[in-house]
């Protein structure tokens, strides 16, 4: 790094402060900005169907911890439990004898065989608290897709979404004959954001965060875009040349490492 140069990198996302913080030390100024809002669906008729999907053996597919996360925080109790909801609340179309097996202790699963990107949506598959046996992991959509293809005995398959989900693994699955039941469980809301500022960098964590970003914005031929994986830099190759560096790692911790690496060692990447 020039002696005294700061490097300024715009964040799609909210950071941690303590990232900032280790991030300014190192001459790095993080700038977070939200270009999305994440919004949990919680409905009766999703109550409903995942009361009784988590009574049954399903292959379930999550390409978002987003979608992980729902569930696990809005569907399941901690011990990992079906739940309505609140803790004493029901909704009217619920019968007494839900109720009364609720008082006995709720809904125990018995269990999924899931399959789920890597990095970020697997770890929080393995935190949620769902009773599920990862049977493979992919790193893109598309490689999923394959890996479940490639099982040979699967016909139909649940994919947890939301409503910004991509297209590549539910179309391949349906080609190959295998259905696909897509469960909406969050909404994706773009907030896009004009900026009129220049940065070195910017992080980019999800395809919609790319598509609201570009949806008012341009950026200067020399800043660089960091991925969180490379699904989100498929997307980022739709609308910019520039160049785009992967994070090591699915967290906003190791995106923030790979820029600092990235600038402090920019020589090796010419």
């Amino acid at each position: 790094m020039p002696l005294n140069k700061r490097y300024r990198i715009l964040s799609t996302k909210d950071v941690d402060s303590r990232l900032i913080e280790l991030a300014g030390a190192q001459g790095f100024d993080i700038i977070p900005q939200s270009f999305i809002n994440i919004r949990p669906l919680i409905t009766d008729d999703l109550k409903d169907r995942l009361h009784q999907l988590l009574q049954q053996k399903i292959y379930a597919v999550f390409t978002s911890a987003n979608a992980v996360n729902t569930i696990a925080q809005h569907y399941l109790q901690p011990d990992g439990k079906f739940y309505y909801g609140d803790w004493a609340s029901f909704p009217p179309n619920v019968t007494e004898k839900y109720v009364n097996e609720w008082k006995k202790g709720g809904f125990y699963s018995p269990g999924w065989d899931t399959f789920c990107l890597e990095g970020a949506t697997q770890g929080a598959v393995k935190d949620a608290g769902i009773n599920c046996r990862i049977k493979a992991t992919g790193t893109k959509a598309a490689d999923l897709a394959q890996k479940i293809i490639n099982q040979g005995d699967i016909t139909s398959v649940v994919f947890f979404c939301g409503n910004k989900r991509r297209g590549e693994l539910p179309d391949m699955l349906r080609q190959h004959g295998i259905s696909v039941e897509e469960v909406v469980v969050y909404e994706t809301t773009e907030t896009p954001a004009i900026s009129t500022e220049d940065y070195d960098g910017i992080f980019f964590l999800s395809p919609s965060a790319v598509n609201s970003f570009f949806s008012v914005n341009r950026i200067s031929r020399h800043t660089v875009c960091f991925s969180i994986g490379p699904t989100t830099a498929t997307a980022l190759q739709d609308y910019t040349d520039n160049k785009i560096i992967t994070s090591t790692g699915p967290s906003m911790s190791e995106l923030v490492q790979t820029a600092i690496f990235y600038f402090n060692n920019i020589n090796c990447y010419e």
